[in-house]
C-alpha cells in the first residue's frame, strides 16, 4: 500500500513522463502506472541482456519505449531506424527492432 501511495505522488508530481525513469521501476509498479492508459501510452520494457550483435558480445541495457512509439519504429524500414528501442551499429544499419512476439501480452490480444 505504501508502495503504490509513493508512486501516486510521483506521478502527480510529474507533468509528463519525461521525468519518469521506467527502467528503474519494478514490474509491479509499471503495471500500476499503466493501468487505465491507452494502449499506445502504455510503457513495456526490454530487460538488459548481454547477446553477439554485429560480431561482438555485447550488454544490451534494460530500455523501455511506449506501445505506440514501439508500433511507429516497427512501421518505419530499416533505413529509417537510428536507435530507439533497437541496437546495432551507427555505420551502417544492422538494426534489431523491437518486435511483437516479444511482448504477446500487449499486441496479441
Amino acid at each position: 500500500m505504501a508502495r503504490v501511495i509513493v508512486i501516486v505522488l510521483l506521478l502527480t508530481a510529474c507533468n509528463g513522463t519525461s521525468l519518469i525513469n521506467f527502467e528503474a521501476m519494478l514490474p509491479e509498479d509499471l503495471v500500476i502506472y499503466n493501468e487505465g492508459l491507452p494502449r499506445d501510452e502504455q510503457v513495456v520494457c526490454q530487460p538488459a541482456h548481454s547477446d553477439w550483435i554485429n560480431g561482438k558480445y555485447k550488454h544490451v541495457p534494460k530500455w523501455c519505449k511506449t506501445v505506440g512509439y514501439i508500433k511507429k519504429l516497427q512501421s518505419r524500414g530499416p533505413d529509417d531506424w537510428a536507435g530507439g528501442a533497437g541496437y546495432g551499429n551507427n555505420s551502417g544499419g544492422n538494426y534489431q527492432p523491437a518486435d511483437a512476439a516479444d511482448y504477446p501480452s500487449t499486441f496479441n490480444n
